[in-house]
């Protein structure tokens, strides 16, 4: 009986233990550069042409602890799932899936003229 317990004890710390290796990146990410180009730069070129945007604002994405996302793009909302593993995290809506990483809290997500890197 005293090893069934100390059994159950053990496997009950380690996975309490566990639940704290994986990294948390829950928080709101905002744009900080859209195919290479900064938002500094893209404001710039907006406000030249007269587009009255805010680039900061235009597209964010909220990961949230529970496993679902929400990306804002200007007026619209996506919501969909994403999965973490090490340094890679894959997004989720409507059972199409964009991979992309996440480090530092940068995420990126697409490549060349379609990267998007977002900032916590």
């Amino acid at each position: 009986m005293k090893k069934i317990i100390t059994t159950i004890f053990m496997i009950t710390t380690l996975m309490i233990l566990c639940v704290g290796c994986g990294k948390d990146v829950s928080g709101t990410y905002k744009l900080s550069s859209l195919g290479g180009q900064s938002v500094a730069d893209l404001q710039k070129t907006y406000d030249e042409m007269g587009i009255d945007i805010n680039v900061a604002d235009m597209i964010s994405i909220e990961l949230k602890s529970d496993g679902t996302f929400t990306m804002k793009a200007d007026t619209d909302t996506e919501n969909g799932t994403y999965e973490v593993d090490g340094e890679n995290i894959s997004l989720t809506v409507d059972g199409d899936t964009e991979k992309g990483t996440i480090k530092d809290d940068t995420l990126t997500i697409g490549s060349g003229s379609n990267e998007m890197v977002f900032k916590k």
